[in-house]
This record gives C-alpha cells, structure tokens and sequence, in this order.
C-alpha cells in the first residue's frame, strides 16, 4: 500500500507581493479581518517579522509576531480553510517559534477568541500554555484566553 504525504509548503519571510493573498485568507477566516490597509502598514513596519507558507506558488498560511524585549506577540496566524488540519499550521507555529527564538524573544504569547476551540487546541498540541482568561481584553463584550509559550525553557523541533 502507498502512502501519499501531503505536498509540503515552502517556509519563508512574507514578500509585498504576498499581502494580496494575506488579507483574502484573513477574509476568509475571520469575522472581523484585518484590512490590505492595515497589511500593508504592517508590512512596512515589520516584514521581516511576516512568515508565510508558500505551496506552489500561493501563500496558504501567515505569521506575525511582533516583539519587544524579550516578549513577543503573535499577532495575526492563519491557514487557508482549504488546507486546515493538514498540519501546516504546526508546522508553520514551529517555524515562527524558531524565528523569535533567534530573534532573542523568551517568551511567545497570544490570544484566542473563548468561541475558537480549534485555534485553542492547535495552540495547546504545540506547546502553549493557558495563562488566563480576560473577559475584556478587546474591550467590553470582547473576551480572550491568553497563551503563553516559554522559548527559553523549551527544545524546538527542526
């Protein structure tokens, strides 16, 4: 019996040709996306902090971590719907991970809407742990679990 892998993405730093593709995934898979306005003044301030999943010539999956000391926060991550729970977002969380750990960040954390339990668990298999629950970390009626992730105390997978 053959066993087909899933084609396997390319792994890089976002490129401004790739924010067109980011904010249709972020259109795609969330209510209130960020805009290609906003994309793009991200970008422009922090593209080499930008990972992205490349699979045949189309971006699939994105990162952006912002730092600050020895902190980082993920910012925005996504998968394309049609590519979800094929292990390319692992695979991506890993190598961001790796990109804050050279970039001196101890600590990575991020939050999760209290309603998005696959985004909690994807974050929880990887390695993250639940901090605390902030019933107004958006503000009223905006709730959010925090994760945190200790690079220091931790081996990452290549």
């Amino acid at each position: 019996m053959d066993i087909v892998r899933a084609p396997q993405p390319q792994y890089r730093q976002a490129r401004f040709a790739d924010i067109e593709d980011i904010a249709a995934i972020e259109a795609e898979v969330f209510a209130e996306p960020y805009l290609y306005l906003m994309l793009r003044q991200l970008y422009d301030l922090h593209g080499s902090d930008w990972l992205v999943a490349e699979l045949d010539g189309t971006v699939i999956g994105y990162a952006l971590t912002l730092r600050k000391a020895s902190r980082a926060l993920l910012f925005t991550f996504a998968v394309a719907e049609q590519h979800s729970g094929k292990g390319y977002g692992r695979a991506l969380l890993s190598h961001m991970l790796q990109h804050c750990r050279k970039d001196g960040a101890e600590v990575v954390y991020l939050t999760v809407r209290p309603d998005n339990e696959p985004a909690a668990n994807l974050f929880k298999r990887a390695g993250f742990e639940f901090v605390e629950h902030d019933d107004e970390y958006f503000g009223p009626g905006e709730p959010r679990g925090v994760f945190e992730y200790r690079l220091r105390s931790r081996h990452l997978d290549s």
